[in-house]
């Protein structure tokens, strides 16, 4: 093909010429147009195609003119325009290039004149705003957990629109995009954008247009810088070219600035070290041993200054006799071959004077491999040396005496004494190993003690000390008095203990801790009497909360009073010596267990009546347990380790047993867990005992209530029968005058009535004694006048009242209403007019009705014997009666039925009395009952 243009404006260039022949010169003109441009693409290089055009297009524009004489002024004036206007577009891009240049080296003359990153940063998106023309522009640095853009600076954005910079990443915005594709992006239409979200910030602002690239940071990213305009507008490659040269001087700006501070806080780091080692020598020696550089630590530690020490030998630091034996060579050589060199030993300082030092000879080799020389690191021991050579001198002396070792040995707690820092046992004393039992072993190091695992160690919560926090360790480390801190022990024997352990430093004459002495006590036994007097003082407790007695039988199988029990099993017996119960709830593994014990124990338990205890269950114990091969295999998978079981005796007779098992190797029965458990049996067979005679009382009380109810029923019909024919009595005598004016047989009649009704009011009492107790005391409440109820009672008992030769005193309020029940108020009324009448015959009653607030108040006043104060708070009891003795009869159940009648009605009943002055009975009832 011979029409191949090699870029694509020549080819927009060439159809332009060829429509313009056409247009001015016809079909021929722009088909010799069309063939020299297909020739020039063919022949003529790239270079030159540009320089042809102006040729051709002058050849073109003569054969049109002489083609078509009428076109030549309008084609030579547009030929004119178009040349024009290449070459004003061809000034502005060089006066871009300048402008752009410009601004670049006022970038780098802000950069030197501007040391400040963040006055420069400032600087430079104004002076890129200007260059560009643009109305924005902003620099967004990555947040360090890469997820945020953060406002650095910014040109042209309100206050608001600043802030909302730090949510853009990834898609949602321009910037963010730019991070994402790691690109150049050109906005020529935000509206119209795909590739990502536009920002509310941009739409706020009228942001039409824009362009974002990447701000390179020293490891990574450091941000994005971007300029946007309110018009639209097709950014050049010369100004994305221009942001990007921009956005390269940031980045060396940043660098620069990074570096800077990382600079900064080396020389900071330095400095501080450097005061750190004032107390060290440090120096560097050239390869042959020659000081080349000294420090202020080594002058005030040796004496020498600088210019003083500076290109002298090795050997000035070290005595003469090591000198003479040739030691800083060998030093150096050493050093040398091997890299480093440490020893520890005597030096001299300029006055003479020596000093224990530990010292640090290290080679330093150039890149190639070549020796550059040697640093040296001194430290003064000398303190250190004395305080050592003075301990050994005092454990040797204390080694020596055998008085200490005796007094220690008569100790009885265990001690030990290591020395200090080494931790080296020096002493310890034969309760020890009675403590551990263990042969003791000493320690050659702390850190042996530390990581010693013949003794488990932990807290009283079960967590394994740390080797950090055992008491020797923390009085070596850090000279902590530790005193008296509980601790648990597995011993040599499987077996675990409490110990109270104690460790503090010994010190000398200067006050140098020299020793540690760790003392520790066992306290096993005391732990194991004061865990069991309150586990027995809550056993009394759980016990004595119930009397029924399935809740206490419960409520002992969940008794554990040691570690390795998991709840108790026990057995009951009948009265006549019969098994009653066998219980257990516990894991059916453990229940099998202890069923199995108690049945193989009981037996023997019961014909001696004294404990049982084994503390150490063998292979023919577990034989005599299991009744077959499967349960035999099972008691030693538990494992089956200890038991022990107790008889349960109450008032002299064995009422059942109880026993515990122990399945922990570690955790065996002995004599103090006996002790514990026969203290346990003794509460929890009294606990039982209790609870039956209680379930027997209960019964007897449930027999003498249906007994009461039963009599009462009973009771009612001839009594019935007796209080009709009273009545019938009472109409006849007044039917024959002869008779009634016999006082004999009226007032025989009167007392055969008067009797039938206080039979009557008793018989009512007990059923209501019966109601009570089941829950069935009911009340039908309807609206009533309490002075009206009051008034009909006083009247019907007036007659009674006058007999006794009580005055009677009422005083009602006119209306005293509310909802009661209408039976049992009259009930409550009679109740406390009879025993007025009871207790204060011949003397005056006063009654009163009267309303408070919301509620309506009755009293009964007596001018009688009154009431002791010691019975006062008894006197609503059950069979409680104010005074003994036969001359007041009754029940003692009247004030008592009374009170929860009124307790019924939701109201409260008290009274107030003095012996001698008589009594007052004052009930508060609810309007609502």
């Amino acid at each position: 093909m011979l029409f191949k243009p090699r870029e694509p404006a020549f080819l927009l260039v060439a159809l332009a010429m060829v429509a313009a022949s056409a247009s001015y010169g016809g079909l021929v003109p722009a088909l010799l147009t069309l063939a020299l441009e297909c020739l020039m693409f063919a022949f003529v290089p790239n270079v030159t195609q540009m320089g042809i055009f102006v040729p051709l297009a002058i050849g073109v524009s003569l054969f049109n003119a002489h083609a078509r004489s009428t076109s030549r002024k309008p084609l030579a004036s547009r030929l004119d325009a178009e040349g024009e206007s290449l070459r004003r577009a061809s000034s502005k891009e060089q006066r871009d290039q300048a402008l752009f240049h410009s601004a670049i080296e006022q970038f780098g003359q802000r950069l030197v004149s501007r040391p400040d990153l963040p006055s420069f940063l400032h600087e430079a998106v104004f002076l890129l705003a200007n260059t560009l023309e643009v109305e924005f522009v902003e620099l967004l640095e990555l947040s360090s957990d890469r997820q945020a853009l953060h406002l650095r600076a910014g040109a042209g954005w309100k206050e608001e629109g600043a802030r909302q910079l730090s949510q853009e990443m990834g898609k949602r915005s321009p910037a963010g995009f730019a991070l994402l594709t790691r690109e150049p992006v050109l906005i020529e239409a935000l509206q119209e954008e795909e590739r990502f979200q536009v920002p509310p910030r941009l739409r706020d602002h009228g942001a039409v247009s824009g362009l974002c690239v990447l701000i390179e940071g020293v490891d990574s990213s450091f941000g994005v810088l971007g300029a946007y305009t309110r018009t639209r507008r097709s950014f050049t490659q010369a100004e994305l070219q221009f942001v990007r040269s921009a956005a390269g001087v940031l980045t060396r700006a940043i660098r620069l600035q990074q570096q800077f501070e990382a600079q900064r806080r080396l020389e900071e780091w330095l400095q501080l070290l450097a005061e750190e080692l004032r107390d060290y020598v440090l120096c560097l020696l050239s390869p042959t041993g020659h000081v080349t550089d000294w420090n202020a630590g080594a002058e005030r530690l040796t004496g020498w200054k600088a210019e003083e020490i500076l290109g002298q030998e090795l050997s000035r630091f070290y005595p003469a006799e090591l000198v003479a034996r040739g030691k800083t060579g060998r030093a150096l050589g050493m050093a040398e071959a091997e890299g480093r060199f440490e020893e520890t030993g005597y030096r001299v300082r300029k006055d003479g004077s020596r000093f224990w030092a530990d010292m640090v000879l290290t080679a330093l080799h150039a890149p190639g491999g070549a020796l550059r020389g040697f640093s040296l690191v001194m430290k003064d021991r000398t303190s250190l040396r004395q305080a050592e050579e003075e301990r050994g001198r005092l454990v040797e002396q204390l080694a020596e005496e055998e008085r200490l070792a005796a007094v220690l040995t008569q100790l009885p707690a265990g001690v030990l004494i290591a020395e200090i820092p080494s931790g080296r046992t020096v002493l310890w004393n034969r309760q020890m190993e009675e403590i551990t039992r263990l042969p003791f072993q000493p320690f050659a190091s702390l850190e042996e003690y530390q990581h010693h695992r013949r003794i488990l160690r932990f807290h009283p919560d079960g967590r394994a000390y740390q080797p950090h926090e055992l008491p020797l360790a923390r009085t070596i480390l850090t000279g902590e008095v530790v005193k008296d801190e509980e601790m648990i022990i597995e011993r040599g024997d499987g077996t675990r203990g409490v110990v109270l352990v104690s460790a503090a430093p010994v010190r000398d004459a200067e006050g140098q801790p020299i020793w540690a002495v760790l003392t520790v006590i066992d306290v096993t036994e005391r732990k194991k009497a004061e865990e069991a007097q309150r586990f027995l003082a809550e056993a009394s407790r759980i016990l004595g909360e119930s009397l029924e007695l399935e809740e206490t039988l419960t409520r002992l199988e969940h008794l554990d009073f040691h570690q390795s029990t998991n709840g108790c099993g026990f057995l009951l017996l009948e009265e006549d010596g019969s098994p009653e119960r066998l219980s257990a709830d516990v894991p059916p593994a453990r229940a099998t267990l202890l069923h199995a014990v108690l049945r193989h124990t009981v037996g023997e338990v019961l014909e001696t009546g004294r404990p049982l205890l084994v503390p150490e269950v063998g292979e023919q114990h577990l034989r005599a347990l299991a009744p077959d091969e499967e349960h035999l295999r099972q008691f030693r998978e538990a494992p089956l380790v200890s038991y022990v079981v107790v008889p349960l005796v109450a008032r002299g007779r064995i009422i059942g047993v109880i026993g515990y098992v122990s399945t922990r190797p570690e955790s065996p029965f002995g004599q103090q867990e006996l002790a514990t458990v026969e203290e346990l049996a003794r509460r929890a067979a009294l606990a039982i005992d209790n609870a039956r005679l209680y379930q027997q009382a209960q019964d007897a009380i449930r027999a003498r209530d249906e007994l009461f109810s039963i009599a009462a029923h009973e009771l009612r019909t001839p009594l019935n029968a007796l209080h009709l024919k009273a009545q019938v009595l009472q109409r006849s005598l007044h039917k024959q005058p002869a008779l009634e004016q016999d006082n004999r047989f009226g007032e025989g009649i009167q007392v055969i009535a008067q009797q039938a009704d206080r039979l009557s009011r008793m018989i009512g009492n007990l059923l209501d004694i019966s109601r009570i107790r089941v829950g069935q005391l009911q009340l039908e409440p309807e609206e009533l006048n309490l002075a009206s109820l009051v008034k009909d009672v006083v009247e019907r008992m007036r007659e009674s009242l006058g007999a006794a030769g009580c005055e009677l005193h009422v005083e009602l309020t006119e209306t005293a209403p509310g909802q009661w029940d209408r039976m049992r108020l009259e009930q409550v009324v009679t109740n406390l007019l009879s025993n007025a009448l009871k207790y204060g015959v011949g003397k005056p009653i006063e009654v009163r009705v009267w309303e408070h607030e919301r509620s309506v108040m009755l009293s009964v006043r007596d001018h009688g014997i009154g009431i002791p104060p010691d019975k006062i708070e008894h006197i609503f009891g059950r069979f409680e009666r104010a005074v003994s003795g036969r001359q007041f009869a009754g029940l003692g159940l009247g004030l008592y039925v009374t009170r929860q009648i009124i307790d019924e009605h939701g109201g409260r009943i008290r009274v107030e009395s003095h012996p001698g002055e008589g009594s007052t009975f004052t009930v508060e009832l609810p309007r609502t009952g």
